[in-house]
């Protein structure tokens, strides 16, 4: 069994890395993606096998929104639960999270930058420097 860090609210960016290459696993991120469209649900006078492909979706379709709400800590699974698109829930997360990242990672720049080797600095107090900006 495969498992992965769960979303936090702070790991976007390497627990959506981790889900996507767990949903190819599955393999379901054929629906996240779009990739495997939807079918039309089946007229009651559809075939077997139209129906069965109709079934086969939505079953894959479940284990992909059901995959990612587990993936996530329960206060933010919570929140999510309303989204019953695994698709949607996929773009929503992007949305809410993504540009935080983007906020995280230019915060950090701008730390790292700041700091700056003295003359007489010891290269190890330079690095733990670094190490404390980047692990805060």
């Amino acid at each position: 069994m495969i498992t992965i860090t769960k979303f936090n609210g702070t790991n976007y960016a390497h627990w959506a890395t981790d889900m996507a290459l767990l949903l190819e696993q599955k393999p379901v991120y054929g629906i996240i993606t779009e990739y495997d469209d939807k079918p039309e649900e089946p007229a009651a006078n559809a075939t077997a096998t139209e129906k069965a492909a109709f079934k086969d979706w939505m079953n894959r379709h479940g284990a992909a929104r059901s995959t990612i709400l587990l993936g996530m800590e329960p206060r933010i699974e919570a929140e999510y639960t309303v989204v019953y698109d695994a698709n949607m829930l996929c773009e929503k997360l992007a949305s809410a999270y993504k540009s935080k990242l983007k906020l995280n990672i230019f915060e950090i720049s701008e730390d790292l930058w700041s700091i700056k080797l003295q003359d007489s600095g010891v290269v190890d107090n330079y690095a733990s420097r670094i190490d404390r900006k980047v692990n805060d």
